[in-house]
């Protein structure tokens, strides 16, 4: 296998049982090198049969009509020399739908409040059956545990699932909407780590900062264009200038840069954002390790297209331009 795919897909319990699933956002690594952090993401599950699949192709049961796109991310810092963990893990089936355009979205208010009365998923239950699975493909390659990480996607889900997946462990989350991301970093724990994994618009990047810190928010994954690196930058520059200031006063120091996933259009569907591969993403990169010194390049990240799995192998050949 050419990668390390680790999923895991939810449904509500109000969804029939053969309903189509949110997509899911993947974290893949080439079997060249495991990532020494790989970030991996899930839904929160409502239902016990949630699978992680650990193949170089997504696993798709009869239940899902079309074929979902992936998001394929590559982080910065890797160990040379492991070998595929995706062999150790079993294959299971996973229901997923297509993913819609990475084009700005409204965002929801809040999330549905008929939602809010699930009290009967089993949150601590599915987790623990993921991090299982997670660890046994790990131990199997001699793997630490601190070579995958678990990003639980918790986009329009109530806050209880969110306490009840933090009650059972769960520290970082992953969220598509700014306003809501913002919300929710505003109501759970300061110790929630945030990865911003949706589009953002350039207007919306100094409240997102400024809202959720500098110190809960991990990652945003989705830069493309240097108009978003500098809000993000500006942001995260008076973040800091303000941290200092404090620190001068006997404050406790903060985090002093914001991780970013560079956003890649392998598949060129103008539907898609991103910059285009060679020239453009170097060009970009080097933009912004030159001019956003609050900013870390963390990795890259893109939405292939529905069934076209060329478009994992042109990420990997970004990352080794880039």
């Amino acid at each position: 296998p050419q990668a390390m795919m680790v999923r895991a897909a939810a449904r509500t319990a109000s969804a029939a049982a053969s309903s189509p699933l949110p997509s899911t956002h993947t974290a893949t690594v080439p079997s060249r090198r495991l990532a020494a952090c790989a970030v991996a993401s899930a839904l929160l599950c409502s239902s016990s049969s949630s699978s992680v699949v650990g193949a170089s192709r997504p696993v798709v049961s009869a239940a899902a009509r079309t074929r979902p796109a992936a998001a394929f991310l590559i982080p910065r810092t890797q160990t040379p020399g492991a070998a595929a963990a995706a062999a150790a893990a079993p294959l299971r089936p996973l229901r997923m739908s297509s993913s819609s355009s990475s084009s700005a979205a409204s965002e929801p208010s809040a999330a549905d409040p008929s939602d809010a009365a699930i009290s009967d998923v089993p949150i601590a239950q599915n987790l623990e059956g993921v991090r299982s699975r997670i660890t046994a493909c790990l131990s199997a390659h001699n793997l630490p545990p601190s070579s995958a990480r678990l990003v639980a996607v918790s986009k329009t889900k109530p806050l209880n699932l969110l306490a009840a997946a933090y009650d059972a462990g769960q520290r970082h989350f992953g969220e598509n909407y700014a306003q809501e991301c913002m919300s929710k970093a505003e109501e759970m724990p300061d110790d929630v780590r945030w990865h911003f994994i949706g589009p953002l618009q350039s207007n919306k990047a100094a409240p997102l900062v400024k809202r959720v810190g500098l110190d809960k928010l991990a990652c945003v994954e989705t830069v493309s264009t240097m108009k978003l690196a500098n809000k993000l930058n500006r942001a995260a520059g008076e973040m800091v200038a303000e941290a200092e200031e404090a620190e001068g006063e006997g404050g406790e120091k903060k985090k002093k840069t914001l991780g970013i996933y560079l956003q890649v259009n392998t598949s060129g569907e103008s539907t898609k954002s991103g910059a285009s591969p060679g020239p453009d993403l170097v060009a970009l990169a080097s933009s912004i390790s030159r001019d956003c010194p609050h900013l870390s390049i963390d990795g890259l990240m893109t939405i292939g297209a529905p069934g076209d799995y060329t478009c994992f192998d042109a990420l990997v050949q970004c990352r080794e331009e880039v």
